[in-house]
């Protein structure tokens, strides 16, 4: 099956037979099977069927409008109907499934899936968690693909963590030499919050919305039409890393390094850049590939994007 799955692909730019061999024995960490998570969906479909999957909830009938489910998955634990889904499409998929909350108590789990792992894909709500697997992927070198899902765009950037480029010592958090059971998470989460706080992320969600979601009132607003997007931003961006972890080349693109992440907003129907460690824009001329750096409107970016709970 999966010859038949990468056959199509086989002779785009950079799709090589060498580089869809690599996908195939690439290993993946998926963290959090939501919205976000359906990335699995692309994965599969490119080829890739090495996975260490992980996520605490179950399937809830809103999930349907953005998970490749159908109304039988509802009541299942997501890591076990993203299993079936995974071995429907590519039988040959060797998945390992964690039913679990990542949070500070769970670092052990946590280090044994990234060390079993080529690349990890973040797909977490929850701030704790995502601080959690960040710090751990960094100590253990392992490429790690981000890409905001509530977000409602494109959006997508890689931790390579070469030369000790790490989420903390980006952020300016200064919490690299503490552990992280005794970091003060709530006191830490609008920073980090900031890293996201692109501009018009704010604008896309109707008056009080925003607000309500930053209070744990509702869940966060998504849609399958620009989750969609993400998703497909970071498949695309775990196949460069792919290439590049295998010593393959890439004609006509590169990995989008953090700080740095690449932005599509399909309401403006515009492509830019953001540096989340200056809060500038990069607008990128498509004849001359050179991208004009400005800073960005003040207000723009979103105060606190993180809620309590999904």
């Amino acid at each position: 099956m999966w010859e038949h799955i990468v056959q199509r692909q086989t002779g785009i730019l950079n799709f090589t037979a060498e580089l869809n061999e690599a996908i195939g024995r690439t290993r993946i960490a998926v963290f959090g099977c939501g919205g976000n998570g359906a990335v699995l969906d692309h994965l599969v479909r490119t080829g890739f069927q090495h996975f260490h999957i992980v996520d605490t909830d179950t399937v809830e009938a809103s999930n349907l409008n953005r998970l490749p489910f159908f109304p039988d998955a509802v009541g299942l634990p997501k890591v076990q109907a993203w299993k079936q889904h995974l071995q429907r499409i590519n039988p040959a998929c060797e998945v390992h499934t964690h039913r679990a909350e990542i949070g500070r108590h769970q670092q052990a789990l946590v280090r044994e899936i990234v060390g079993d792992v080529d690349l990890i894909a973040l797909e977490m709500s929850g701030f704790e968690g995502n601080f959690v697997v960040a710090r751990i992927a960094a100590q253990a070198g392992v490429p790690m693909v981000i890409g905001p899902g509530t977000a409602n765009c494109w959006v997508v950037s890689s931790f390579e963590h070469r030369g000790g480029a790490t989420l903390e010592g980006i952020g300016g958090f200064d919490t690299e030499d503490q552990p992280l059971e005794d970091l003060d998470y709530q006191a830490l989460r609008p920073q980090f919050a900031g890293l996201h706080g692109f501009p018009g992320r704010h604008e896309r969600l109707a008056p009080g919305v925003g607000a309500a979601v930053r209070a744990a009132e509702i869940p966060p607003r998504s849609a399958k039409i620009f989750i969609a997007m993400v998703n497909a931003a970071q498949c695309w961006e775990l196949v460069k890393n792919t290439a590049v972890l295998h010593g393959l080349p890439l004609e006509g693109t590169q990995v989008i390094a953090f700080p740095v992440m690449q932005m599509f907003d399909p309401w403006r129907g515009a492509a830019f850049y953001y540096d989340a460690s200056t809060g500038r824009v990069g607008i990128p001329d498509w004849f001359s590939g050179e991208i004009d750096w400005r800073d960005a409107p003040d207000g723009s970016a979103t105060p606190d994007v993180f809620p309590e709970k999904d």
